[in-house]
């Protein structure tokens, strides 16, 4: 035989699956899904007027979505306040602490609400099928300076939820 005819012989032994050798080997794995049937609605009940999270000037935002879903919730938060009536450029920092936001599952009542860094955001349950919500409270701190203009100062949360 030629050496081609050899070299061949030796490929086709290579290919060729042997007897009573495994030749590979199978696995399965679950899948679940969880269809959320209900978007999130996130409705704003007050804005903040400053102070704790459980005074009356505290913001507070109604979620509402599937019963029983897990959440989560993140803050956009601003690090100054601007004046809309003075002179461009005057500003009043703002502040938020480890707890200056509370949440509260299906109760619109923040005596026993669940505390959080809203820096750090937290995640959380809607209530059951009578009441799938999640009320969410947020308190702040300004710092006026000595000369601190007066004026109204306004400034942005963003609160965003999403189901996990």
């Amino acid at each position: 035989m030629s050496r081609l005819a050899h070299a061949g012989l030796l490929l086709l032994g290579l290919l060729v699956p042997r007897r009573g050798v495994p030749q590979g080997v199978g696995g399965s794995v679950g899948i679940d899904a969880n269809v959320i049937g209900q978007a999130l609605t996130v409705t704003t009940l007050s804005n903040l007027n400053f102070g704790r999270p459980t005074a009356a000037g505290a913001g507070a935002w109604q979620i509402q979505g599937s019963k029983n879903a897990d959440i989560s919730m993140a803050f956009v938060l601003p690090a100054v306040l601007t004046n809309i009536q003075a002179l461009p450029g005057s500003t009043m920092p703002i502040s938020f602490g480890a707890t200056s936001a509370r949440w509260n599952r299906a109760t619109n009542n923040v005596a026993g609400a669940t505390a959080f860094n809203p820096i750090a955001g937290t995640t959380g349950r809607l209530g059951p099928p009578a009441n799938p919500f999640i009320y969410l409270w947020i308190g702040g701190t300004v710092s006026p300076a000595a000369a601190t203009k007066p004026g109204v100062y306004t400034g942005t949360i963003i609160v965003t939820i999403a189901y996990l």
